[in-house]
């Protein structure tokens, strides 16, 4: 299984009802492509875990890159022979306040038991970002 976690930079008109739409585009696309992963948007910035074979999820990451929703995506970890660490989310969203405490804690909570120990820092220190 090929791993990928990237950030981005969310486009400045970007909106909750937008979010929901993008979500719901993406677990389509992915169920489709035998893809799974999660979404984090703190207000500014997308974080996500895109897992599956690697052709998909090489696929995938181009076609997210062109994307006008969001811009300046950074991969910040790739992986592969990896087991699948959200085998039961097409698409999984969570929203982060920026101004909220304990932010890290809400999302350190939700992610998947199969989460290896360094992507359950990598998005808990996004999700702990001010």
């Amino acid at each position: 299984m090929h791993s990928v976690i990237y950030v981005s930079k969310v486009a400045d008109q970007f909106d909750e009802r937008q979010l929901e739409d993008l979500v719901d585009q993406a677990a389509a696309i992915n169920a489709k492509n035998g893809l799974t992963g999660m979404l984090v948007y703190n207000g500014k910035n997308f974080m996500q875990l895109l897992e599956g074979k690697q052709r998909r999820v090489e696929q995938t990451l181009e076609r997210i890159a062109r994307d006008e929703r969001h811009s300046d995506l950074v991969v910040i970890r790739q992986l592969d022979d990896r087991p699948r660490e959200c085998p039961d989310w097409s698409m999984r969203s969570f929203t982060v306040p920026l101004t909220v405490p304990g932010s890290a804690d809400v999302v350190a909570q939700s992610l998947p038991e199969g989460f290896e120990m360094d992507s359950r820092a990598i998005f808990t220190s996004f999700a702990s970002m001010a």
